[in-house]
């Protein structure tokens, strides 16, 4: 996998390199002489580029000197792209179709362009020249990075923290018992339980607290740390010496089969063969702490032997993927630590501060709330922030001017230590990437999709073999999840996220290194303090969102045009207009053959010679205002993978017309189809209601996401049998009868289905444990009138864990009672209810409450149940009032 073209620690120095071999390459432009110079240029920035590189995984203990030097190169690459952009935008630029004065004078311009490019490479290969020899004159090598001996373990102090002094701990220590010890069919198989958080949570704390209470049921116990950089032989020896203790003085000729007391000259061999020995007829219990990589943690399962004795495991890691790998093999449980609850942080809080946990002083419990609530229940930030205020003046003021520069309070010593442990642990296309959420402001809802195309844009995502570059920027994304530096939210069927969220403590820590190292530069309301560099990101941030998107709305409603010279902008690669005044494009925007993805309002009129934008891999809400033309323009658009298009109707088309529609509308869709449209949105016109359903089957088989809104169509097709990859479905019916249901039931790879019908159906309908077998998510709606006729049979849906629903209660009430079957849904975990009032009693609607309430009561699981009233004015006996 090669190198990203952009990253933190090296800079633009791969899309430079790119660059500079695609200038040599060049036939035209240059002047005599500059070839040599560009060629010493990318040779002497490739060696400098792979040391880069190298020192990028010391970067924690870069010597000061280095870490200058290396700052200086990345913004010197910086300039020669600069300089190379310019020259190449030079190069390209002008229309062909121009009179011969014109030519003339671009040939003198473009003249002047050659030797000024031809000064600035001299200067830029002398200040390249420069850094070379400095990095010879001060030997600059990889083992310029150095380890502080002295650092102190920022762990250490959860180890020994007084039981008195722990809040909130009680209870996930009774369920990390509970899961070590329950019965659950294992028999007496070895069981591992992995403890998985972000950094300050108290994973530690947790474990040592399980470790202290019940080590003394097992024959032998060891509580090890692994840490990022595990010297596994001191770990394997520290372990041997933990479960021997107690035979060390009781019992010598079993020290003696040992070998023990451990001798250090052993090797790591030696130790888990010592270690197996000695544990294979005890009932140990283990705790392997701080574990950063799955392959930590082999090295120390291999000393660790399955026995059937009832013994037990206990693993803390920051990284989902590594508890997963821990509880791989065994009888594994993996245990998401989460934040303190308000009352228990306010507990800890006070307790920490005013060593009791009575209420705040009256003239500080404003401030304390706003504290605590900015620590979002993470312990470590609240003992910092105590420990903080504990040397301030129990003034008003003082905490005021804590709360409102909490950025540095996270950034005190022991914040900093354990979060830079998380940072340093990434690799650097991921330090990269995090980084960059550092251009949103704080609590901000970062969409998924929004974000990866701007890191592709910057060019933070290095191109892997066989996947598109959203595709490796949602793995990227995933990981930063399952290390726990951002917080998902908006959480799909599938369990994906749609957003994410950075937490306050590491928002303010990549600001930090963000400024440091001259990424990006944050301007608030404060403005910034200049450093003398340039600015290469720059966002402007603001605490009054709501004011900042009224300013960018009006801003876009005021937007009617784009220029003709916007087609210039060859690099572009997405352009989204939604929101705007723009009803119409210049004909020059099929000029920007990079553009991946264009999101316009269904209002605008897509130009002619769309299907020139090759490139295209998103095109939505388009409404196909010259249909003929447009339709058939879509079958050059062969990188499509997501489409979203609105189909005229017979309204504006005569009956000729639309034959003709139909068939470019199915032509395009099978030239589409056989490449890599995955996602399709259709909103169905009146004329092709009847056979919009059967030529989607018959064109886009393969399709993965579909959604037709607009007119209903009448009824599900037995055709949407041959949709064998269809994981997502929206879809609106007339109506539907039992057969028509048992269609859909059988497309097995249906993850979501959201249902729509205008009619009520004649018949109860009944879904049996046949029928969508892979379904994890359901909604089913009415929109004219109607009960809920439809009924779950024993082990219907078995894997569906979120059910929405909406009904009038007038229409159940008077038909069917309010008859509902959740629990016959093992795994559902939320419902949602939306009852219509209209018409309805208030008695009706409560009673349909009740019923929803009761029906989920006696649900197996931990049901969550949310229910909303819809037209609540419109209830029986309000009009009149």
């Amino acid at each position: 996998m090669d190198g990203a073209a952009v990253s933190v620690a090296t800079g633009v120095m791969g899309s430079l390199l790119a660059k500079l071999s695609a200038l040599l390459g060049e036939e035209r432009g240059l002047l005599k002489g500059v070839k040599g110079d560009i060629r010493f240029l990318r040779d002497e920035l490739s060696t400098m580029n792979v040391f880069l590189m190298n020192m990028a995984s010391v970067e924690e203990n870069m010597d000061v000197q280095v870490k200058d030097w290396r700052n200086k190169v990345r913004e010197l690459s910086y300039d020669i792209e600069d300089c190379i952009d310019l020259f190449m935008h030079k190069l390209n630029r002008g229309d062909d179709k121009v009179n011969i004065v014109l030519k003339m004078a671009k040939k003198i311009r473009m003249l002047w362009s050659r030797h000024q490019i031809a000064n600035q490479i001299q200067e830029l290969k002398a200040r390249v020249k420069e850094e070379s020899d400095r990095r010879l004159r001060y030997y600059f090598s990889e083992c310029n990075a150095h380890v502080d001996g002295t650092k102190i373990d920022p762990r250490l102090p959860a180890l020994y923290v007084e039981e008195e002094k722990l809040v909130g701990i009680h209870g996930p220590m009774e369920e990390i018992i509970e899961l070590l010890m329950k019965e659950d069919g294992s028999g007496q198989k070895l069981k591992v339980v992995s403890i998985v958080g972000f950094g300050g949570l108290g994973k530690t704390t947790l474990a040592n607290q399980v470790y202290n209470k019940i080590k003394d049921q097992f024959d032998c116990s060891a509580f090890i740390s692994v840490s990022q950089s595990p010297n596994i032989k001191k770990i394997l020896f520290d372990m041997l010496k933990d479960v021997t203790s107690r035979d060390n003085s009781d019992d010598d000729k079993q020290i003696k089969v040992v070998g023990v007391k451990g001798d250090k000259s052993d090797d790591e061999r030696q130790l888990i063969g010592k270690l197996r020995v000695f544990l294979e007829n005890k009932r140990y219990f283990i705790i392997v702490d701080d574990i950063w990589s799955a392959s930590a943690w082999e090295h120390v399962r291999l000393a660790l032997p399955e026995n059937s004795l009832c013994s037990r495991i206990i693993t803390t890691t920051r990284n989902v993927n590594v508890a997963k790998s821990c509880c791989s093999g065994f009888q594994g449980s993996v245990y998401n630590i989460q934040p303190l609850n308000e009352q228990d942080s306010k507990k800890l809080f006070l307790k920490r501060l005013f060593h009791s946990d009575s209420n705040f002083p009256t003239h500080l419990e404003e401030v304390s709330h706003a504290i605590i609530k900015k620590c979002h229940g993470f312990p470590l930030a609240i003992i910092c922030l105590a420990s903080l205020l504990a040397s301030k003046s129990d003034t008003k003021d003082q905490w005021e001017q804590v709360h409102n520069s909490l950025s540095s309070a996270f950034s005190s010593q022991g914040m900093s230590d354990i979060l830079l442990l998380s940072y340093y642990d990434l690799p650097y296309h991921l330090k990269t990437c995090l980084l960059y959420l550092s251009v949103f402001p704080e609590d901000y809802k970062i969409d998924r999709d929004e974000l990866i195309w701007r890191w592709i844009a910057e060019g933070f995502i290095t191109e892997v073999k066989g996947q598109t570059l959203d595709q490796v920027g949602g793995s990227y994304f995933n990981e930063l999840i399952n290390r726990n530096m951002i917080q998902p939210i908006d959480i799909k069927y599938d369990g994906t996220a749609n957003a994410c969220r950075v937490h306050d403590m590491v928002l303010n820590l990549i600001i930090s290194i963000s400024s440091e190292e001259n990424f990006l530069t944050v301007v608030d309301e404060q403005g910034y303090k200049y450093l003398g560099n340039k600015i290469r990101r720059l966002s402007f941030q603001s605490n009054s969102v709501e004011n900042d998107v009224n300013v960018v709305q009006k801003i876009m409603d005021n937007l009617s045009q784009l220029p003709d010279q916007f087609g210039n902008l060859h690099y572009l690669q997405t352009l989204d207009i939604r929101g705007s005044g723009i009803e119409k494009f210049p004909p020059t925007v099929v000029r920007l053959h990079n553009l991946a993805r264009l999101l316009v309002g269904n209002k605008v009129q897509l130009p002619d010679g769309i299907g020139d934008l090759q490139s295209l891999q998103v095109l939505s809400s388009a409404r196909l205002y010259k249909p003929l033309k447009l339709v058939e323009d879509l079958r050059r658009l062969t990188k499509l993978r997501t489409l979203e298009i609105v189909l005229h109707g017979s309204d504006t088309l005569g009956a000729h017309e639309m034959g003709r529609y139909e068939e470019a509308l199915e032509s395009s869709l099978t030239v589409l189809g056989k490449h890599k449209i995955q996602s399709l949105e259709i909103s169905c016109c009146d004329y092709l209601r009847d056979k919009l359903l059967d030529l989607l089957c018959c064109t886009v088989p393969n399709i993965q996401k579909l959604v037709i809104s607009g007119n209903c169509i009448n009824r599900p097709s037995q055709q949407m049998l041959s949709l064998v990859n269809l994981a997502h479905l929206d879809i609106y019916f007339q109506r539907i009868k039992q057969e028509d249901l048992s269609v859909l039931g059988s497309i097995s790879t249906l993850l979501y289905l959201r249902l729509k019908l205008h009619f009520v159906p004649d018949e109860r309908l009944c879904i049996s444990s046949q029928q969508f077998q892979s379904l994890m998510e359901f909604r089913f709606i009415y929109y004219e009138g109607g009960g809920l006729r439809m009924l779950f049979q024993q082990e219907a849906m078995a894997k569906l864990r979120r059910l929405q629903i909406r009904f009038r209660a007038e229409e159940m009430e008077s038909n069917a009672g309010f008859e509902f079957s959740f629990h016959h849904l093992s795994s559902l975990e939320d419902l949602h209810a939306t009852i219509s009032c209209y018409r309805a009693t208030r008695s009706s609607v409560e009673a349909a409450e009740a019923a929803i309430r009761n029906a989920a009561s006696i649900h197996p699981g931990h049901l969550k149940v949310s229910i909303i009233r819809e037209w609540e004015s419109r209830m029986a006996g309000l009009r009149e009032r």
